[in-house]
């Protein structure tokens, strides 16, 4: 089969919410068909075109296993179009996106939409456990800061640039959200915390612990969508690609490497096989499921622990307009938002490379690398 280049075209979310508040009431049916919908009017996509919706929830609707089914049902979308749900943590928003761009790499289709929703509301509280371990994902992310020597300064001056990016890049960001329920903007970015303030949260996991509130992401409602095309298809329409998916990368380990450890792996062997190196990428993206587990990561790249050394991270490209602590973490939409909020950035800056990391549950990760070459 011949291959087609993947181009992200478009991306748009609800606003992310804290869980238990303003969206307390939809659920997760609801919250999804407003993305894909907001997607669909926002960017004038003919929806006949559609060809395929892979669709992400980790917190599933009762009485819908196939959400991304009954999406299309919802959204008044042709019923010609192929829908499936997938589940895998926190990398869902990521896998729904390999689903869409392999089929448009072997040419079965040349549009579709990938996205997650979840709306932890209505989340289980042992929902929030590893079932292999049984400890949450904070107290694995205890285990692996004290492994890794994260000191708990460098935690919160990590969270403290995450909200103030997400805040300085507030209007930039709005333009890919579509109000819901009267909420126009994400509710966690916060103007007026403070090294100070950050230091002063007790730690949530024990007493000895160094993660809190202030530099963990918070438990969110929200969903995401992003449309991928073929580059000929994307080119026939006049439609210009934000950026194209130029690779992508998975992996897992065992929980007791470190649960959220496999970005050790993804990303240095996504940039080997492309012949990078992190000074090469001109943006990263690296999910905040909390500080400590991104500081752990970074150093693992930096050391060459399960792969080549990446070489040294350039802070001032990393989550340059703030990333899950500020803006939150609904767990299968935050894949399709650093996508579109990376492709969008690319574009704005004429970027040749971005990279996408993201931990997830299970042990396992994702990495994309995207590009602007030859636009």
């Amino acid at each position: 089969m011949s291959t087609s280049r993947v181009a992200i075209i478009a991306g748009a979310r609800t606003p992310f919410v804290k869980a238990g508040q303003t969206f307390a009431g939809l659920g997760p049916l609801a919250l999804a068909t407003h993305a894909v919908r907001g997607l669909i009017e926002r960017h004038q996509l003919d929806a006949s075109g559609i060809e395929a919706i892979a669709f992400g929830a980790v917190v599933s609707e009762r009485s819908k296993p196939n959400l991304a089914r009954e999406i299309v049902f919802d959204a008044g979308l042709p019923a010609s179009i192929e829908a499936q749900t997938v589940s895998s943590y926190c990398i869902t928003g990521l896998r729904t996106a390999t689903i869409i761009a392999d089929a448009i790499a072997r040419g079965r289709v040349s549009a579709g939409i990938a996205g997650g929703v979840e709306w932890l509301s209505g989340a289980d509280p042992a929902t929030f456990r590893e079932p292999s371990t049984g400890l949450s994902m904070g107290e694995h992310t205890e285990i692996t800061r004290k492994k890794w020597e994260i000191a708990r300064t460098r935690q919160d001056e990590i969270a403290l640039a995450s909200h103030r990016n997400a805040v300085a890049a507030a209007e930039k960001l709005a333009a890919e959200v579509v109000p819901l329920e009267g909420v126009t903007r994400d509710s966690g970015p916060r103007a007026d915390t403070s090294l100070e303030k950050l230091a002063s949260l007790k730690p949530t996991f024990g007493p000895d612990g160094t993660i809190t509130a202030g530099n963990a992401s918070p438990v969110t409602d929200g969903a995401s969508a992003v449309l991928l095309m073929s580059e000929e298809r994307a080119r026939r329409e006049g439609r210009r690609p934000l950026a194209f998916i130029e690779a992508m990368d998975y992996a897992a380990l065992h929980p007791d490497e470190g649960l959220l450890m496999a970005p050790g792996i993804t990303v240095p062997r996504l940039l080997a096989r492309a012949g990078l190196k992190l000074a090469d990428i001109d943006l990263v993206e690296i999910h905040e499921a909390f500080a400590a587990q991104v500081l752990a990561n970074v150093v693992a790249w930096e050391r060459g622990w399960k792969g080549p050394a990446t070489g040294p991270v350039d802070w001032n490209r990393v989550n340059v307009n703030g990333s899950s602590v500020a803006v939150g973490h609904p767990w299968s939409a935050t894949g399709g938002r650093i996508l579109s909020t990376l492709a969008y950035e690319m574009a704005r800056r004429d970027a040749r490379y971005g990279l996408v990391s993201i931990c997830a549950a299970g042990a396992m990760a994702g990495a994309f690398l995207l590009s602007r070459e030859a636009l």
